[in-house]
């Protein structure tokens, strides 16, 4: 995907621009968000786990708070893959240390997920408490709704159904700030199908059903998979229920074969390894300038074995583990949003650390260049915002985005008196991933080219129109302005046409250049290929 590609790119280069000014905290959240990539986006644990704790050493080297968030991390990796001692274990530092720096939003995080270990783990009167506190802390409201699914669940499993369904009732709700309120469905279905009741299931069934083709991941998917066919079997219609079984087989099989929790292991007994050994050459360093002390030499020693035991034991830790993933995979589900949540923060601090390069910068062609990547990281920012938004569960409104965009575009230029007159005609399209980012980073071009040779200067008489529409199984993007016309050295050379014609094959399109009549310039992007859902 190519907004997969640009996280990628501009991970390395916030990383790059941190360590050319001595920013460490800086290549700490490049370190953090390479790692969420990996594990979220390229499901390659061994490289994610390496840059968390690539991440976790430099913050610790540089007594950076920091070190919390990437702990915290950290433990939803090992949450996900099963291994609840480890995941514990990096929770309880990150809680810990959250408390010293008074981070309410990390404490709820921390609390939330132990709860939700300790249910798994039958420890129902702890977790029960844990995900209760978990409620009380007053900030970030929205994450009570996967609280309320949880203790849902917990009651579930201690059979207390009356208690159980009112926590799914506030699970399920649908609000702005409830995220999950149709995945919480299959908390409602698990419910039911332990009471043998069918009442209000077929609600339950329709808002899953709707929701189900938009399931992008395996593990989600075979979880509603098998909560739709849970439905059917308490409505009596066996065929369906048959059906969906055995595409929740299909699913579940695909998620247990893609585990690769030992390579998670290794990276974290590695890093284990590496920093047993700096204390070691830090020991060596210390005792050989206490060789002279002879009293004080044995106390060394004893140090040395007692660390030594210690790691010993943290290591023999990580041959245990038990394979959950069905009796468990309900609280993992309901980690999935959280870590997007992250991947937009992580595209949001790039675009803060380009702002900050461009303000450093003195080369005003420098400056401008980065300002244009800035603007860049902005359109994948925005589609991640609206993704996840109550209204956008399976696409992004096409208008919407194109308004919302523009606008962006359009006040965060610096004009020298006159503001450029505009007007957007977009078809109300709901438009794949896949399509809008491209989409997206070709109209940044197109209007930044505008804005830099359309108009010198800009005055009253000057406009700018968008159009998106469709036309004969074709997507058509035209910007269309009023003013000198493109030059042809900016048509051959620019970097932006250049990253057009590049975008531009993902989506087989082609780019035109028109005059337009009396004056100006059509700008015209015909695509092929594109998703419509």
């Amino acid at each position: 995907m190519a907004e997969n590609d640009s996280a990628v790119i501009y991970n390395d280069l916030s990383f790059k621009i941190s360590e050319k000014n001595k920013y460490t905290l800086g290549k700490a959240i490049a370190l953090e968000s390479k790692g969420l990539y990996h594990e979220i986006i390229s499901g390659d644990y061994e490289k994610a786990s390496n840059y968390y704790f690539q991440g976790i050493a430099l913050a610790e080297e540089n007594n950076l708070n920091y070190a919390t968030s990437i702990y915290h991390s950290l433990g939803v990796m090992f949450h996900t893959s099963d291994n609840y001692d480890k995941a514990k274990e990096y929770y309880t530092i990150a809680y810990e240390r959250a408390l010293n720096e008074s981070d309410l939003v990390l404490q709820k995080k921390c609390v939330t997920n132990l709860g939700t270990i300790n249910s798994s783990q039958g420890n129902y009167d702890l977790a029960e408490k844990m995900l209760l506190e978990s409620i009380k802390i007053p900030v970030r409201e929205d994450i009570n709704y996967s609280t309320y699914a949880n203790l849902a669940n917990l009651f579930k499993r201690k059979k207390e159904y009356s208690k159980a369904l009112e926590m799914v009732e506030k699970a399920i709700i649908k609000h702005p700030d409830n995220y999950d309120s149709e995945r919480n469905l299959i908390f409602l279905v698990e419910i039911k199908k332990a009471l043998g009741d069918s009442t209000g299931i077929e609600n339950a069934l329709q808002r899953l059903l709707i929701e189900y083709p938009s399931i992008k991941s395996f593990r989600d998917k075979s979880l509603m998979a098998r909560a739709i066919s849970d439905s059917y079997k308490l409505k009596e219609d066996f065929k369906a229920a048959l059906e969906y079984r055995d595409e929740y087989i299909l699913l579940y099989e695909e998620v247990k074969s893609g585990q690769r929790d030992d390579t998670v292991f290794e990276m974290e007994a590695q890093y284990q390894n590496e920093k047993k050994q700096r204390e070691i050459e830090k020991q060596q360093a210390t005792k050989t300038l206490l060789l002279w002390i002879a009293g004080l030499v044995t106390i060394l020693l004893a140090a040395v074995l007692f660390s030594y035991f210690k790691n010993k034991k943290k290591n023999g830790l990580l041959a245990k583990q038990k394979k959950m993933l069905e009796a468990t995979i309900d609280e993992k589900n309901i980690l999935l949003r959280e870590t997007h949540h992250r991947v937009k923060n992580s595209f949001q601090m790039v675009s803060s650390l380009l702002f900050i390069q461009s303000e450093t910068a003195q080369n005003k062609e420098a400056k401008l260049a980065i300002k244009e990547a800035q603007n860049r990281v902005r359109s994948m920012v925005l589609i991640h915002q609206k993704l996840y938004s109550k209204d956008q569960l399976v696409g992004i409104d096409s208008k919407e985005y194109i308004e919302d965009f523009t606008k962006d575009i359009i006040e965060s230029h610096q004009f020298e008196n006159t503001k450029i007159k505009y007007q957007i005609n977009a078809e109300q399209l709901v438009l794949s991933i896949e399509t809008i980012t491209p989409i997206g980073l070709i109209l940044n071009e197109l209007i930044t080219n505008v804005l830099k040779h359309a108009f010198k200067p800009v005055t009253a008489e000057s406009f700018m129109q968008i159009n998106l529409y469709t036309e004969q199984n074709k997507l058509i993007l035209e910007v269309i302005d009023n003013g000198l016309g493109m030059p042809e050295s900016i048509k051959d050379t620019s970097f932006g046409i250049e990253l057009i014609d590049a975008l531009s094959k993902k989506l087989k399109a082609r780019l035109t250049h028109e005059k337009n009549i009396p004056k100006g310039t059509v700008a015209k992007v015909i695509m092929k290929r594109f998703e419509v859902l």
